[in-house]
């Protein structure tokens, strides 16, 4: 560890140890210290394990989070560690207790971001490579082998006590440590202390279902097993998914008619794995856990200068695969605001504004998951043969999966345009051609024309005001960036802008419809945003 790095600032508003104090050090923490430190903030980060989880748990990447990872320059590392769903057009279905087909899903290998909408990857891996990018970079101070111990929040900053701790128990007489930060943020887990320390309750829908999750390593692809597979009760709901390059992974609803001892070992592994003919002389069993799934998020996802995110502030069941790429949208969401609150240029409701837009959509996508799993942990037989009767008209259908949550109720303009993804696709500038992101690099607002450059119809004032955000520009036409495949006059059209703001989390802050109306653009962008007020 080291804790020599950070140093007393010559702006006495800064605190000496770091403007963000983060706890707890999973893929969300270390996603929300690299994004921090990108934007020039130093960073105390906290966790009471000394190394990264080494056991599989997430499996599936959704396309804006991949676009998030690229953004921190880890392009070619996950070129290695992703695979795309459905790559050779396979789908995922859904079967009774049978075998019988009921319906089926298509993955498709495109989306707004530009990358495949859903991809499998091995968690331990992805932990690795951000902790050796965590590790290197000069901004952020780990502190393994502690535990958050208090969080008092002063008004002007935090200060948090922290105890040498062995991951499983604190560190017999451990000498605690003090660190302050302008904020803290909570990205520890489920059980977090953050979230209890502030006292916040949670919503729960009430959903709790004991699953068995399973993960494999064949020793040769498994040509015989079907792709991506539900199959549905009433005996046992099981889940089938691939799970990165050369990874399985199965999940087994446990029935009260199992015996709950013996539940979560491996002789009951291999037991519920011969059906697929699976079995250790050809394959490797590389873990089994026992979890409870549950949906619910917190009432509340900031006090202060306290902030959660991630499973501190909402958990949910696996059946949309939305957990960790949950947590990451919450440290995309939350870094450009932390950094704009850190400098002095904005104010608290930024902060109010992440709950609105996170808790919103959050709250959506628990309850969809939910609904989800209402079908599949169907083990009453005439239930589930009424649900079984309702997909049965779906066969022979193929459905694709693409479900976008779009934000509301936030730092965004409530003109129908904001909310949803700033597109990502193929452009070309000059003799270079790549995805948007690869050309103009991401990470400030960002304002793009659909056939000229906004920013030579800014004021001065609004101009000053653009700066002051970071902002960059971008526009199609003369002089500017090539629509190669047409995916951006599309998408201008769909929108029915010529000119949108997309914020540094690759949202759509929102648009004008005629290019001289920009100048309102900013200004309600700067007015959400800035603290001091715009004079038009």
């Amino acid at each position: 560890m080291n804790h020599n790095k950070t140093t007393m600032n010559d702006d006495a508003r800064r605190p000496a140890d770091a403007d963000v104090l983060i706890a707890g050090v999973g893929p969300v923490g270390q996603v929300l210290a690299l994004l921090l430190s990108q934007q020039g903030l130093r960073v105390s980060v906290v966790e009471r394990w000394e190394r990264p989880y080494p056991l599989p748990r997430a499996v599936a990447m959704s396309h804006d989070v991949q676009r998030v990872l690229r953004q921190l320059g880890m392009g070619d590392e996950l070129d290695g560690m992703l695979e795309p769903w459905g790559l050779d057009g396979q789908r995922f279905s859904f079967a009774d207790a049978s075998g019988r087909t009921l319906g089926e899903s298509e993955y498709p290998l495109e989306s707004e971001s530009g990358h495949a909408q859903m991809s499998g990857f091995s968690q331990p891996d992805l932990e690795t490579l951000l902790e050796q990018r965590v590790r290197a970079d000069p901004l952020i101070d780990q502190y393994r082998g502690y535990s958050l111990d208090g969080l008092t929040d002063e008004g002007t900053g935090v200060t948090a006590t922290i105890r040498p701790h062995t991951g499983l128990a604190p560190v017999p007489d451990g000498a605690p440590r003090t660190l302050r930060a302008a904020y803290a943020v909570g990205c520890d887990g489920a059980n977090s202390t953050v979230r209890s320390l502030l006292g916040l309750e949670m919503t729960d829908l009430g959903f709790n279902r004991d699953w068995l999750v399973v993960d494999v390593i064949p020793h040769a692809p498994p040509d015989w097993l079907p792709y991506a597979c539900q199959v549905l009760g009433p005996a046992r709901p099981t889940t089938l998914v691939p799970a990165g390059p050369g990874r399985r992974r199965w999940e087994f609803m446990i029935m009260p008619t199992d015996d709950q001892e013996s539940v979560d070992t491996d002789e009951n592994a291999w037991d519920l794995l011969k059906p697929f003919e699976i079995h250790p002389g050809n394959a490797e069993l590389v873990r089994h856990a026992r979890y409870t799934f549950r949906g619910r998020w917190a009432d509340q996802w900031h006090k202060g200068r306290v902030v959660l995110a991630g499973d501190a502030a909402h958990q949910m069941p696996p059946f949309t695969g939305q957990g960790l790429n949950s947590g990451i949208r919450d440290a995309a969401n939350l870094a450009w605001r932390l950094a704009l609150l850190v400098r002095g240029e904005s104010d608290e409701r930024l902060l109010a504004d992440y709950s609105a837009e996170r808790s919103g959509q959050i709250a959506r996508i628990i309850q969809d998951t939910v609904g989800l799993g209402q079908l599949i942990c169907m083990t009453d037989p005439d239930e589930c043969a009424r649900r079984d009767a309702m997909l049965g008209g779906s066969v022979g259908m193929v459905h694709e999966v693409r479900e976008n949550w779009t934000l509301r109720d936030g730092t965004l303009q409530d003109d129908g345009i904001g909310g949803g993804l700033g597109l990502q696709a193929t452009v070309g500038a000059g003799a270079r051609t790549g995805l948007l992101d690869e050309v103009v690099a991401p990470g400030s607002f960002l304002l793009v024309g659909r056939d000229r450059d906004p920013l030579e119809l800014l004021s001065p004032t609004h101009r000053t005001a653009w700066q002051q955000l970071g902002g960059r520009s971008a526009h199609f036409g003369p002089g500017g960036l090539t629509d190669t495949e047409g995916q951006y006059a599309a998408w201008f059209e769909r929108l029915n802008a010529s000119v949108v703001v997309v914020r540094p989390d690759f949202h759509v802050f929102g648009g004008v419809r005629t290019p001289h109306a920009v100048n309102a653009l900013v200004h309600n962008l700067a007015e959400r945003v800035l603290a001091e007020r715009v004079v038009s």
